[in-house]
């Protein structure tokens, strides 16, 4: 199960989009709101992109974004600038090379340096990360993808 807060997401933006719609004589200009699909790996990102979105929508004089998380009820947490989020994707694929028992040293194990790899990966969460920092690598297949979209 993915439980990120996709829900909470589009709720909270149609909450918002509602004050908005509700209160237009505190405030002017255009209001356009944008849900942002498969934001995990930034496939959603550059499908809307892909489909002509800075066409479609007039240039913002001013961007609001929000991400949910555990913290105490009712509160709401600001800064300036980027937080809270950032997806990235690689694709890494390990080549041994085989050989026989008697002459190890002439081999290269796949299985041994996927492991180092893992090994290196969860040492940048426990050792470089500070603990007010958000890091988490995942592992396994990646998101089934659209045919006609391309990595990166």
């Amino acid at each position: 199960m993915h439980a990120c807060g996709h829900d909470i997401h589009v709720a909270c933006l149609l909450g918002a989009s509602r004050l908005f719609a509700e209160h237009q004589d505190h405030w002017r200009g255009t209001l356009v709101a944008l849900f942002q699909p498969a934001e995990e790996t930034g496939d959603g990102a550059r499908g809307m992109l892909a489909d002509a979105l800075l066409e479609r929508i007039p240039p913002p004089d001013v961007a609001l974004a929000q991400h949910v998380l555990p913290g105490v009820a009712g509160s709401v947490a600001t800064r300036h600038g980027p937080v809270l989020s950032s997806a990235d994707s690689i694709r890494i694929t390990v080549h041994g090379r085989g050989g026989h028992g008697s002459m190890p040293q002439n081999t290269v194990d796949p299985v041994v340096l996927a492991a180092m790899i893992v090994v290196r990966l969860q040492a940048i969460i426990s050792r470089e990360t500070p603990t007010y920092r958000t890091c988490r690598p995942h592992r396994g297949k990646p998101p089934r993808r659209n045919h006609k979209q391309r990595h990166p």
